[in-house]
């Protein structure tokens, strides 16, 4: 390479890293909230841990020893407990009381006298 050549490749490499836009600020601004999304995924992944060890607490619940009849009992129990907590259904023949709060405005709680 002459040094002619080397001139002319020095200048546009120079001329080159003069004319780009800096991103130096945007480093740090993006590697701050690259970290806040890694915290926020890590705090996400850690409640996601305690619902599938609660979800896998219940599957065990529900696993039928064959030779064990309180298994049955209790696994009868447990589908009930689910049924009516997570699904909100009743036996046949119960009744069932909803029990509403009038609201605050009837009441009288927090009006100005």
């Amino acid at each position: 390479m002459t040094w002619l050549n080397r001139i002319l490749l020095a200048l546009f490499i120079t001329a080159a890293l003069a004319l780009l836009p800096s991103y130096e600020h945007l480093g740090a601004e993006d590697l701050s909230r690259v970290r806040a999304e890694r915290d926020a995924l890590t705090d996400g992944n850690a409640a996601l841990r305690e619902q599938i060890e609660l979800l896998q607490a219940e599957v065990d619940a529900l696993h039928r020893d064959p030779e064990d009849p309180r298994s049955h009992e209790r696994v009868d129990r447990e589908l009930a407990r689910i049924a009516r907590e997570d699904l909100n259904m009743i036996k046949p023949g119960e009744l069932v009381f909803e029990l509403r709060r009038p609201p605050a405005s009837l009441t009288g709680v927090g009006a100005s006298q």
